[in-house]
């Protein structure tokens, strides 16, 4: 590539989604309209080496909120999750957390709404208690204050969803109803994120009568 120096502008095309930059080295840069330097060179002229970080920072930014657009046109993704994926992508961290930064703002990107959605979503598939919920979240790049306001608004009273958890076990499990079986299904529920009251009662309430009480 050519020293800043020996870089003219070439051309400069507004358009509907912004603006068209085209460079003597053959670069292509598209980048919103508010992007653009306020002492752009006229076609022709050379760029200096800021004006032209400018332009291409401006163009990072324009394809950084295209890649985010196409992402969440596909389902939703943590501030976190987008992050690694630009990275991964190869963009570079300022360019990426300025622009993530002006789709929080504008809502566009929003780590609350992922965490209602998401628990929302899992548990319309199974039942499971809060903590599991926030365990999950967390794991996604929740922040942790804002996985337990969330999972305890979306689930505020976890015993109707304990013993929804519990008859499921027990239907699974047969055999006979004893103290190890019960203990079983307290185990079972305290892995599914219930808290220990919850789950001994649920699992109590939930069992089979045993065949001397049947």
């Amino acid at each position: 590539m050519a020293d800043a120096e020996d870089i003219l502008l070439l051309t400069c095309t507004p358009g509907d989604n912004g603006v068209t930059i085209t460079l003597s080295n053959g670069e292509i840069l598209e980048l919103a309209a508010e992007s653009l330097p306020p002492a752009l060179p006229s076609p022709g002229e050379k760029l200096d080496p800021e004006t032209l970080d400018v332009l291409r920072a401006g163009a990072a930014r324009k394809e950084i909120a295209r890649r985010v657009f196409r992402l969440l046109d596909r389902r939703l993704y943590t501030r976190a999750g987008l992050r690694a994926k630009l990275r991964d992508a190869g963009f570079a961290s300022e360019p990426v957390d300025a622009v993530l930064d002006r789709f929080a703002a504008e809502g566009l990107v929003s780590d609350r709404h992922y965490a209602e959605a998401y628990c929302r979503d899992t548990l319309r598939q199974r039942p499971v208690g809060r903590r599991y919920l926030v365990s999950r979240l967390r794991g996604r790049g929740v922040d942790g204050a804002l996985a337990r306001d969330v999972a305890a608004a979306v689930l505020p009273d976890e015993r109707p969803v304990a013993d929804a958890a519990a008859r499921r076990w027990w239907a699974r499990r047969g055999g006979p109803t004893d103290a190890s079986a019960v203990a079983a299904a307290v185990r079972y529920l305290i892995g599914r994120g219930f808290p220990a009251g919850a789950a001994n009662a649920a699992a109590r309430a939930a069992a089979p009568p045993r065949g001397d009480e049947a």
